[in-house]
């Protein structure tokens, strides 16, 4: 979510956001815009379509990361050409250790977290005690402590590991 900053003084900008990338749009009762756009996106401000838009980052440690979002959303806004900050195959694997999580903190052991994400079938197919499917469901379950504990803040700095 970013917050756009209300219209920029008129010093000749004209960076607006094409209005072909805006998928859905909705006025608040206080005033807000909110948008969605084409690849994801949402953006909150109270700017109107034919003005220049402009964000506001604070001087601070995460600077560097807030300086990214800025260009990745330029980058998806303007020539809408950008790689996305987290790839298919580590948003999979991010989702999996929050589910193994959420699961054994439902008490469900990693037999049934195995069963869940790849079949019964394909959980029998070998012995569950050097399983390797054991060993993968151990791991999602070390990784997804570790986010919940402290790996977020790196995910939010742009450290996807």
């Amino acid at each position: 979510m970013v917050h756009l900053t209300a219209s920029l003084p008129d010093i000749g900008l004209t960076a607006a956001i094409p209005p072909d990338s805006i998928t859905d749009r909705r006025t608040g009762a206080d005033g807000l815009l909110w948008m969605r756009l084409e690849n994801g996106a949402n953006l909150v401000g109270d700017q109107t379509d034919d003005q220049p838009v402009g964000l506001l980052l604070p001087l601070d440690d995460a600077w560097p990361v807030r300086l990214a979002a800025a260009d990745r959303l330029y980058r998806h806004l303007i020539d809408r050409d950008a790689d996305p900050p987290i790839t298919p195959h580590r948003r999979e694997r991010l989702k999996r250790a929050l589910r193994t999580i959420d699961g054994r903190q439902s008490d469900a052991s990693y037999r049934a977290i195995a069963t869940a994400f790849f079949g019964a079938d394909r959980v029998v197919a070998e012995p569950w005690k050097t399983s390797s499917l054991k060993a993968q469901i151990a791991r999602l379950a070390a990784y997804g402590r570790m986010m919940i504990d402290r790996g977020y803040r790196q995910l939010l700095q742009g450290n996807y590991r």
